[in-house]
């Protein structure tokens, strides 16, 4: 960010109060990426080795069913959640990053805002972007919300499949 063009900074979409939105989401990210996440992957991926070897030692037959039926359908799913998760995340910084902007900039210029006597124009002007983002953000959480309870979901049915 610190080397691009001029022109780069010009653009409405990058303005002061987007692009610090942008840095402080993306370093959070990467603190939960290095974090907590990394242990959580590889604890996952351990449990999900032992409890194979320890179903198919404890009762092959239902082993293998739990392992070759179920175990692809439940990766695959948490794979989804994940990335529905990710998708989620990077449309709701997309939507409110304009929000975003207009507090960062007018907490910035509170002394020109409050001089000039336009907090009520910044306040209509903060709630109107805020009411798009929250609008257009419905619809994609609707769609998001199926996907993301059939993921739920699949884990029920390998239950169900086992106790079959």
């Amino acid at each position: 960010m610190l080397r691009q063009d001029l022109r780069f900074f010009d653009r409405p979409e990058n303005t002061i109060g987007a692009l610090v939105s942008l840095v402080d989401s993306q370093s959070q990210a990467v603190l939960e990426l290095m974090g907590f996440n990394v242990a959580l992957a590889f604890q996952c991926t351990i449990n999900i080795i032992a409890s194979s070897i320890l179903a198919l030692a404890y009762a092959w037959k239902l082993g293998l069913v739990g392992v070759f039926a179920g175990m692809p359908p439940l990766l695959l799913a948490g794979f989804a959640r994940i990335r529905l998760e990710t998708r989620l995340n990077a449309g709701i910084d997309e939507r409110f990053s304009a929000s975003a902007a207009i507090a960062s900039e007018s907490v910035n210029a509170i002394r020109t805002v409050s001089s000039l006597a336009i907090e009520k124009s910044i306040l209509t002007k903060y709630t109107v972007e805020l009411d798009r983002a929250v609008w257009g953000s419905t619809k994609p959480l609707f769609h998001m919300m199926i996907w993301f309870s059939f993921t739920q979901s699949v884990e029920f049915f390998i239950l169900a499949l086992g106790f079959w």
